[in-house]
C-alpha cells in the first residue's frame, strides 16, 4: 500500500535488513509484535517500581527491536531511558512513561498494519513521515 504514511516506523529499514524478502519481512514484523509486548511490560514494571537496573536491562532489549523495525523516535526515548537508568536518575524516567506507552502502541499498530498491507513498493512521497 504505498499511500499510507507510517508515522512511527519505517518498514524499509526492516524490509532492507531483510534483504528486500518480503516474506522475510513479515516474519520479523510478526516476531516483533510477539515479544515485545511482554519487554514493554516488563519496562513499565520495573519503572512503576523505580527498579533501576531493571530499566537499563529492558529499555536496551526494547530499543534494539524497535530499531529493527526503524521506530526511529520510540528507539531515541528508549535510549534516554535507558541513559537515565544508567545515571541512577529514575527520577527522570517516571515522566517519560506517558509517551513510551503512545509510542509503543502506535509502533505496535503500524508495524501489524504492515504485515498485512506493506508491499514493499518504494514511497511516492520524497518527504517520509518518519520519527
Amino acid at each position: 500500500m504505498q499511500n499510507h504514511r507510517y508515522c512511527a516506523i519505517n518498514p524499509h529499514f526492516l524490509l532492507e535488513s531483510a534483504g528486500d524478502d518480503l516474506e522475510l519481512f513479515r516474519e520479523l514484523s510478526t516476531m516483533f509484535v510477539r515479544l515485545a509486548g511482554p519487554v514493554q511490560a516488563r519496562l513499565e514494571l520495573a519503572i512503576q517500581d523505580g527498579n533501576g537496573k531493571a530499566i537499563h536491562f529492558e529499555s536496551h532489549s526494547l530499543k534494539g527491536s524497535t530499531a529493527l523495525v526503524g521506530a526511529t523516535e520510540l528507539s531515541a526515548l528508549l535510549g534516554e531511558i535507558e541513559h537515565h537508568a544508567r545515571c541512577e536518575r529514575n527520577d527522570l524516567v517516571l515522566p517519560c512513561l506517558p509517551e513510551l506507552k503512545r509510542l509503543f502502541d502506535l509502533t505496535i499498530e503500524e508495524v501489524r498494519f504492515s504485515i498485512t498491507h506493506f508491499d514493499g513498493q518504494p514511497d511516492t512521497d520524497s518527504e517520509k513521515a518518519v520519527r
